[in-house]
């Protein structure tokens, strides 16, 4: 009856003191919720970053700790305890979004590595952080394994509604706006000939009648724009104008083409070399990011092509303002593609030889593979290609017992006094299921996917240099000249020591001509007063010469008439038998290696190569010329292409390099912890 009597003569005042007290309740409850969050954005201890992404990452076990301690509380997907674990999710990223620009780079490292993984995000949460995040976080992502590909921006949308026409005339008023620019000749004989209409037939260069006709063939997208990335691609390749595509905003033009053509292989592998000669240059990271190709160019790394994959790593790497090493046009980074958790302990330098690449020069052998061609052709798998898990599968089925031993493929028929093995393997030392990490395929480039699995925290580098049989070969009026042996030597020496070359242990691995350089290399870093230069010798412990030349070629020897028909390149010149150049690095090369002790192992062919262009069977590096009189020297029963393909990673050639690489990091190991 109080009570009643209460409400009635109090009503109004009761009513307003009931929406003052939940008015002030959730105000109260909404300011405790907000400053729990500023207090876990702004006082999250970075040290405990990985075991809370952890934590966060088992959403499922927060549920059952909580409904174990509540256990009448009914859980609802889309209720209030999702929203808390989502926005404590995003409030975590966005945390770890910030210590991504600490100055520490130890605690950048493992914010980045948190983020990369933080798969549990909603979609629109990751299109928040990707907007959020700054580019030298972005690139760092990129070179972080299984990042989520939600982390990197879509590309803009600027020409995707134009048609055909509309795209190839884009195309060509930008490469007008480059020769404008650079006046790099090259590209304007590109424009004169390709770009050719009736009505504009004199612009650019020169006005003929070949350019209007060659023009009426070339009318479609996909004959003109191939042709295009490749006069951008030698555009590039130019170091001063490196940076004409960014400066002039060709960046999203490319990725139009790229969206049209994502599965043309031959687009794809051009538009990747043009960016990792682009990437030398760490000012054009943020038109990179904008333009959206650090995602492309983070999936790009897992490619089956090495073509793209390595060129894409490259790319990412010179963009990464971690990374102290840069690489230039002709160096190439084969492992570790991406980000490592330890430095690498040794450098494996691979330089190719005459017409060679980094890109085909290492690949696994061909059974039947007998013949040299003046081009050489990236061919399609076959039967005959036996890999290194078939090869084990025939042997594990004859093998009987553990006294057994494969004798390894590829043995040497003649080898000298200071030889040793391994010629075989143990067959206790062999574990069927388990010895090969990888699944068994062809390998195009096997320093890259071997040595990376049977010889860790190593640098594989590859080098890569054009050369051509003769003069006759078109030259860039950028080029003035071939460059000789010398030239060639303190160029490739100078990248080397811009991709920290000479810190670390370095083990040379070369075929053919790549030995002359190497060594002269050597040569000169050893007589130099630069420091940085001096290293590279210091600090190299081993060299393999696959087949190299030590004292010339009897292919090159050729006489007065024949040398005006073919006009012999530079690098032909170089290699004649008996040439006092050669002769006087060698002799050199062997004062270096008394002083500065380094291990040298030697393979030689001793089969003829057929030379399609010719026709002819010629033995390209005789034994006596392959000798270098010291190390250990195998004459190996292969000719001059297959002498640096192992069949597969039980050949002989293989397996004593990999002794070889062993043998340098447990010696270095040795002295690290005296």
């Amino acid at each position: 009856m109080f009570l009643h009597s209460l409400w009635k003569d109090n009503k109004s005042l009761i009513k307003y003191l009931s929406v003052a007290v939940v008015g002030t309740s959730t105000a109260w409850l909404y300011y405790q919720i907000n400053r729990t969050r500023e207090n876990f954005e702004n006082s999250l201890d970075i040290s405990v970053l990985q075991n809370l992404d952890h934590y966060i990452s088992r959403e499922e076990t927060l549920e059952e700790e909580i409904i174990e301690i509540y256990p009448n509380f009914e859980y609802k997907k889309n209720g209030l305890l999702q929203w808390f674990l989502n926005h404590l999710k995003f409030a975590y990223a966005r945390r770890l979004l910030a210590v991504t620009k600490d100055s520490d780079q130890y605690f950048r490292t493992k914010a980045v590595n948190s983020l990369a993984h933080m798969h549990y995000l909603n979609n629109w949460h990751f299109a928040l952080i990707a907007n959020m995040i700054d580019p030298r976080t972005a690139v760092a992502l990129a070179r972080t394994p299984n990042a989520d590909r939600r982390l990197f921006l879509d590309p803009p949308f600027r020409y995707h509604n134009y048609n055909k026409d509309q795209l190839i005339n884009a195309m060509r008023d930008f490469l007008i706006s480059i020769f404008e620019k650079s006046q790099h000749k090259c590209m304007g004989y590109f424009l004169s000939k390709v770009f050719v209409y009736e009505h504009d037939s004199g612009h650019i260069v020169d006005n003929d009648s070949s350019a209007l006709e060659l023009s009426n063939f070339i009318q479609t997208e996909k004959e003109v724009l191939p042709m295009c990335l490749e006069s951008l691609l030698h555009h590039c390749s130019v170091e001063q104008y490196s940076t004409d595509i960014a400066d002039l905003n060709g960046l999203p033009l490319l990725m139009e083409i790229y969206k049209r053509y994502p599965d043309n292989v031959n687009v794809i592998v051009k538009l990747c070399q043009i960016l990792s000669y682009m990437s030398y240059n760490k000012n054009l990271l943020e038109p990179f990011c904008k333009s959206g190709w650090i995602g492309v160019l983070s999936s790009w790394t897992n490619h089956e092509d090495i073509r793209i994959s390595v060129p894409a790593a490259k790319a990412l790497a010179n963009l990464d303002d971690d990374n102290a090493a840069q690489y230039p046009s002709n160096l190439y980074i084969l492992h570790p593609i991406n980000r490592t958790k330890r430095p690498q302990d040794v450098d494996v330098i691979f330089v190719h030889g005459l017409l060679g690449g980094v890109f085909f020069t290492w690949r696994q052998r061909n059974e039947n593979q007998t013949e040299m061609g003046v081009i050489n052709k990236r061919k399609k798998l076959d039967t005959e290609r036996k890999t290194t898990r078939k090869y084990l599968q025939d042997i594990k089925d004859k093998i009987l017992t553990d006294e057994y031993e494969i004798v390894c493929s590829d043995l040497p028929l003649n080898a000298n006094m200071d030889c040793t093995g391994p010629f075989t393997r143990p067959g206790d030392k062999l574990n069927f299921d388990n010895d090969l990490t990888d699944d068994g395929s062809y390998t195009y480039c096997w320093p890259k996917d071997w040595l990376a699995q049977d010889c860790k925290n190593i640098r594989v580098i590859g080098i890569n240099y054009n050369t051509s049989l003769s003069m006759w070969a078109p030259l860039c009026p950028s080029v003035k000249k071939k460059l000789t042996l010398n030239e060639r030597s303190d160029l490739m020496a100078r990248k080397l020591i811009d991709c920290d070359i000479g810190k670390r242990p370095i083990v040379w691995i070369t075929h053919s001509m790549g030995g002359l350089i190497a060594k002269n290399i050597l040569c000169k870093a050893f007589h130099s007063n630069d420091s940085a230069l001096r290293n590279i010798c210091l600090q190299t412990k081993a060299v393999v010469f696959y087949s190299t030349p030590h004292y010339g070629s009897k292919m090159a020897n050729l006489n007065q008439a024949v040398s005006l028909v073919l006009w012999p390149s530079v690098e032909v010149q170089e290699l004649r038998e008996n040439s006092p150049q050669l002769k006087s690095i060698h002799e050199d090369f062997l004062r270096v290696v008394q002083q500065i002790p380094m291990k040298v192992l030697t393979f030689v062919e001793t089969k003829s190569t057929v030379v399609t262009a010719m026709k002819f069977n010629v033995l390209l590096v005789e034994p006596k010329s392959g000798n270098p009189g010291i190390g250990e020297y195998f004459e190996i029963p292969q000719d001059h292409l297959g002498i640096c393909k192992p069949q597969n990673k039980f050949s002989f050639m293989y397996q004593k390099l990999l002794h070889l690489l062993r043998e340098v990091k447990e010696k270095e190991d040795i002295n690290a912890r005296e």
